[in-house]
């Protein structure tokens, strides 16, 4: 019996297979840095020195025709009221104006035509688009519409500002 058993034992050795040989693996750490900077994007600063904030706008960038013609607004500095409708509480009421530097606490939400864009509602009926056009000077676009929702004033003022944007001259 001893003698049928070895030779048994032998094949069952010669037919196993070998253990394969262990996974070698590399480990590779990236670090990635993110900087935020609060410094506007101004990819053409624009001239505003002597502009009248009623060459903000034109009649062409509105769907209707104007109520009446744009007009210097006491309650805003440097700045022109635009009006569409029958001159009613209804009416959309634009107003263009010429700001001051950005304002480095704010965060830049877009761009318009390479230029930093914030927005900002209040709790009523005005949503307000401002564009960094220089390093001192903003321009803004502040629309008032009893009823809109604020997706479509925030429409309405973004579409008005990069009008108003493409229509200054590039300082040079």
């Amino acid at each position: 019996m001893k003698r049928v058993l070895l030779p048994v034992i032998l094949v069952a050795g010669c037919a196993s297979t070998p253990a394969p040989p262990p996974v070698q693996t590399t480990t590779t750490t990236t670090t990635t840095t993110t900087a935020t900077t609060t410094s506007p994007r101004i990819d053409t600063p624009r001239k505003l020195a002597g502009l009248d904030p009623c060459a903000l706008l034109e009649a062409k960038d509105f769907d209707e025709p104007l109520f009446s013609a744009p007009a210097p607004f006491a309650g805003l500095p440097k700045s022109c009221e635009y009006r569409v409708g029958t001159g009613t509480a209804g009416d959309l009421r634009v107003f263009a104006a010429i700001g001051g530097p950005y304002d480095e606490t704010r965060k830049p939400q877009g761009l318009v035509d390479g230029h930093s864009m914030w927005v900002s509602c209040n709790a009523g009926s005005e949503c307000t688009a401002t564009v960094v056009v220089s390093r001192t000077e903003t321009i803004a676009v502040v629309v008032h519409l009893e009823g809109a929702n604020q997706d479509q004033k925030v429409q309405i003022a973004t579409g008005k500002v990069g009008n108003a944007l493409k229509r200054l001259p590039a300082t040079g």
